[in-house]
C-alpha cells in the first residue's frame, strides 16, 4: 500500500477521534477497519497526529491480540479455544481447523493460507457457549461446529469469489434439532442471496390480512411472530428462518409482523419462534428455514397444533422455574424499541431517580444488597457512596462489558435482548454519585452487541433518555469503546488503562478507582448484569430485591450453563440452589450422555468441581468454603472423557498467553506452570514436580498483582486436588 493510502487512512481515523480523550484505540480500530492492519508506517502519523511517542502507539499496538502490523486475509476464521468449547469437542476442532488449512494456529507468521483467503486465529471465548464449540467467521458466530461442518465452512468461504461472507448464519451453517451442524457449502451465497432477494417482495406483501377467532366472529388483524435476533439464535440459523417466514407468508397471503427479540436463553430449541395469541404466546423450535412453509400452512399464525409447537412459551418448565428480574424482558420486547421497553416496566426506575437526592438513590441499592456480579461480588451501595463522598469532579461511570470468561454470555445477552436496561442503569448510577459522563468497555469479540448498542445509544438520545435525563436538566452522557482482544482487560485497573489509550497493564492499589479512576477521577466501575439490575431496584424498591438469595448473597444470579450440557442456556434464579440442581435439573446432564466428571464454575480462573461434590450451594459464600469461586455465573460441564491435567495446563497456558506482563508471578510462573504439568505428565519426577507446582501456585496467588495470577490456581490446585492420579498416576 502507498505513502498516501496510510495517510488517508490515518487522517480519516484521527478527525472521527477527535476530541474524543483516550481515544487511541477506536484510532487503531479504524485504520486497521480501513487498510487491514496497521503497517509500520502508520505509527509516526498517529503519534504526530495524538500528540504520543511513537513507542506509546507501537506499545498499544503490540500490546492488543485484535492489532496486525501485516495484512490479514479476505476471511478471517476464529476458532474458540475456551473451556466450554474443549468440553464440546473443541480441541478436535481446533487440530483439524489447522490441518485442512495447511497453517499454524495463531502463529502470525504463518496463519494466513498461502494464497490469502483465509486467515486462523485462536479466540479464548466467543461468547456463544451454549453452542459450543464455536467459531466466528468475518464476525458471524457459527456454532456448534463439527470438523466435518468446518471442512465444508471454508470450502464455502472458497467458493466465495467475491469475498465476502453469507450474509446469515442459517446460508453457511444450519443447525438441525440434535445440535449438530450441517454447512451448506457451495450453496451458501446463492441461498443467502436467494433469501435476501425475497425479503423486500415480502416486506411489501405481508399487508394482507390474516383471519383469527372462533369463526363466528373472525377478527382481521397482522399477528405478530417473535424469532430470536441475538447472536446465539443467529448462530442456529434464526436469520434464515425469519427472512423465510417473511418470504412464505406473503406467498400465502398471510399478514404476519415479524418482530425481532433477544434470546430466551435456550439455545437448544433455537431458533424458537413465538406467535402471539389471545391465550398468550405460543413457542415452537427448535424451526429452521426448512420448516416454515409446512409450519405457516398448518396454521401456525393462529397458534396450532404441530410436532414442533412446544405450548405457551411461559409453561416451559425450563422457564417456568426461573425467577426472572434483570432478564425479564429479553425475549419479551424488541430490544431497540423504546416503546416495547417502557411498556414493559422500562424507565420507572429513572423517572424515580431523577426525583431523588443522590444519597437517598446510593441507600436504595444499599439496602437491596445488590453485590458486583462480574466476580469479586463487591458490594455495589458501598463502591457507590465512595464514589458520592469525593469531591474530586468529574466522575465517570464506567461499565465492564469485557466479558471473557468462558461459560459466560449473560452480559452478550443482555446488550443484545434489553440494551436501555443497561443505558438505564448507568444513567441511575450517574445521579447517585454525580457523574455526567458514562462509557461502556465492550469487547471486539461481539460485533453484534456492539450494533445493537450503537444503535440503541442514538434512540436513547433521540428519545431524552441519554443527554438531559427525561427533561430533569440533570445529564448524563454515554460512549461505546471497543477493546482490543485482551482478556486482562476484564481487570477494572487493566480496563481503565485500556480506555485512556494505553496498554491494559495492571495498576497497583491504593488508590482504587473509587478515589481515582478513569482520567484519575472518582469513578464507578460496574459490569453489565450489576448496572442493568439498578433500574428494577429502584422501580420496586429495594426490600423486593433483597428478599430473594441466601445468606450474604442477595437477589438472583443469571447462572450460564455451557460445556458438555444438554440443555445449555441462561438460568435467571435467586441465590440457593444448588449446582447439582443446575447441571441436572436444568441442564439435563451432559450432551454426550456420559457421566459428569467435573464442573468448572466462575470462568477460567474457577475451581473444577468434582461429580462428588455438585451438592454445594450456588452462593458467594458456599461457592468459597468448596475452594471455589461463584465469578460471573458461569458453569461448564465436562464429562468422564476430560483429561483434567490437560485442562490444569490449559489454564496456565492461558494465564501466560493473557497475561499484562506486568508482575513477574503471573508472567513467568504461568509459563513455569506449564512445563511442570508437562514434565509431571511426561513421569520424570512425577512427585517432586507436582510439590513444586503447588509451591509455585502459592506464589502466583499470594504474589500476584490481580486475580489473573492471582487466581489460576484454582483451576490449577483443584484439578491436582480432585483428580490427582491423571497427573501422578496416568498410564504412559
Amino acid at each position: 500500500m502507498t505513502d498516501e493510502t496510510i495517510r488517508t487512512a490515518v487522517d480519516g481515523a484521527l478527525a472521527r477521534a477527535a476530541g474524543r480523550p483516550g481515544a487511541l484505540l477506536e484510532v487503531l480500530h479504524a485504520v486497521q477497519a480501513s487498510l487491514g492492519c496497521i503497517p509500520r508506517a502508520a505509527v509516526p502519523l498517529l503519534a504526530d497526529g495524538m500528540n504520543l511517542s511513537r513507542a506509546d502507539v507501537h506499545g498499544v499496538v503490540s500490546f492488543y491480540h485484535v492489532f496486525r502490523e501485516e495484512p490479514l486475509g479476505r476471511h478471517v476464521v476464529q476458532v474458540c479455544r475456551a473451556e466450554s468449547c474443549q468440553a464440546a469437542g473443541g480441541r478436535a476442532l481446533e487440530a483439524h481447523a489447522q490441518s485442512v488449512l495447511g497453517v499454524a494456529f495463531g502463529d502470525t507468521t504463518s496463519d494466513t493460507t498461502s494464497d490469502g483467503a483465509i486467515t486462523l486465529l485462536p479466540v479464548y471465548c466467543l461468547g456463544n457457549c451454549a453452542r459450543s464449540p464455536a467459531v466466528l467467521v468475518d464476525g458471524d458466530v457459527l456454532g456448534p461446529v463439527t470438523p466435518d461442518a468446518f471442512s465444508m465452512l471454508v470450502a464455502g468461504l472458497r467458493h466465495d469469489a467475491a469475498g465476502t461472507v453469507a450474509a446469515t448464519a442459517a446460508g453457511t451453517v444450519a443447525a438441525t434439532a440434535a445440535g449438530t451442524v450441517a454447512a451448506t457449502a457451495a450453496g451458501t451465497v446463492a441461498a443467502a442471496a436467494a433469501a435476501t432477494a425475497v425479503a423486500p417482495a415480502a416486506a411489501e406483501a405481508i399487508t394482507a390480512a390474516v383471519t383469527v377467532g372462533d369463526g363466528a366472529h373472525p377478527t382481521t388483524h397482522p399477528v405478530r411472530v417473535f424469532v430470536p435476533g441475538d447472536s446465539g439464535a443467529l448462530s442456529a440459523g434464526a436469520d434464515g428462518t425469519a427472512a423465510a417466514i417473511r418470504a412464505h407468508a406473503a406467498a400465502q397471503g398471510l399478514g404476519l409482523d415479524v418482530v425481532r427479540t433477544g434470546s430466551r436463553g435456550m439455545y437448544w430449541l433455537e431458533p424458537l419462534v413465538e406467535v402471539e395469541t389471545a391465550a398468550g404466546r405460543m413457542a415452537y423450535g427448535p424451526v429452521a428455514a426448512a420448516d416454515v412453509e409446512a409450519l405457516l400452512r398448518a396454521g401456525l399464525a393462529q397458534g396450532a397444533a404441530h410436532p414442533l409447537c412446544l405450548g405457551p412459551v411461559h409453561d416451559i418448565p425450563y422457564l417456568a422455574r426461573q425467577q426472572r428480574l434483570t432478564f425479564a424482558r429479553v425475549g419479551e420486547i424488541d430490544p431497540l424499541s423504546i416503546a416495547d421497553y417502557e411498556a414493559h416496566g422500562g424507565l420507572a426506575g429513572l423517572r424515580r431517580a431523577v426525583g431523588m437526592a443522590p444519597a437517598d438513590i446510593v441507600a436504595e441499592v444499599t439496602a437491596s444488597g445488590l453485590r458486583g456480579r462480574g466476580g469479586a461480588a463487591f458490594p455495589a451501595g458501598t463502591k457507590w457512596k465512595t464514589v458520592l463522598d469525593q469531591v474530586a469532579t468529574p466522575k465517570y461511570i464506567a461499565c465492564n462489558a469485557d466479558e471473557g470468561d468462558s461459560g459466560t454470555f449473560s452480559d452478550r445477552m443482555l446488550m443484545e435482548g434489553d440494551p436501555f436496561a443497561l443505558l438505564e442503569g448507568m444513567a441511575i448510577a450517574g445521579l447517585a454519585v454525580g457523574a455526567t459522563q458514562g462509557y461502556i468497555y465492550l469487547r471486539v469479540e461481539y460485533p453484534h452487541a456492539h450494533a445493537v448498542l450503537t444503535q440503541a445509544v442514538a434512540r436513547a438520545y433521540d428519545a431524552g433518555l441519554l443527554g438531559d435525563l427525561l427533561g430533569s436538566g440533570r445529564r448524563f452522557d454515554l460512549e461505546i469503546r471497543l477493546g482490543a482482544g485482551a482478556y486482562i482487560c476484564g481487570e477494572e485497573t487493566s480496563m481503565l488503562e485500556s480506555l485512556e489509550g494505553r496498554r491494559g497493564e495492571v495498576r497497583v492499589r491504593p488508590p482504587l478507582p473509587a478515589v481515582a479512576g478513569l482520567f484519575q477521577r472518582p469513578t464507578v466501575v460496574n459490569n453489565v448484569i450489576t448496572l442493568a439490575s439498578v433500574p428494577g431496584i429502584l422501580a420496586r424498591g429495594a426490600a423486593h430485591y433483597r428478599d430473594l438469595g441466601a445468606g450474604e448473597s442477595r437477589g438472583t444470579l443469571p447462572f450460564q450453563l455451557a460445556g458438555n450440557v444438554r440443555y445449555g442456556g441462561l438460568v435467571e434464579v435467586a441465590f440457593g440452589l444448588t449446582l447439582r440442581q443446575l447441571v441436572d435439573d436444568f441442564g439435563g446432564g451432559t450432551r454426550s450422555g456420559r457421566p459428569v466428571k467435573a464442573v468448572q464454575v466462575g470462568g477460567p480462573l474457577g475451581a473444577y468441581i468434582p461429580a462428588s461434590g455438585l451438592d454445594v450451594t450456588l452462593d458467594y459464600e458456599s461457592l468459597a468454603a468448596a475452594g471455589g469461586l461463584l465469578g460471573h455465573g458461569g458453569v461448564v460441564v465436562f464429562d468422564d472423557t476430560v483429561d483434567m491435567a490437560a485442562m490444569a495446563r490449559h489454564a496456565l497456558a492461558f494465564c501466560a498467553h493473557e497475561s499484562c506482563g506486568k508482575c513477574t508471578p503471573c508472567r513467568l510462573g504461568s509459563v513455569r506452570g506449564a512445563e511442570l504439568v508437562d514434565r509431571i505428565v511426561a513421569g520424570t519426577d512425577p512427585v517432586g514436580d507436582v510439590a513444586l507446582l503447588e509451591e509455585l501456585c502459592d506464589t502466583m496467588r499470594d504474589g500476584s498483582l490481580c486475580g489473573l495470577g492471582g487466581l489460576t490456581p484454582y483451576p490449577v490446585m483443584s484439578a491436582l486436588t480432585h483428580f490427582r492420579a491423571e497427573f501422578v498416576g496416568r498410564e504412559r
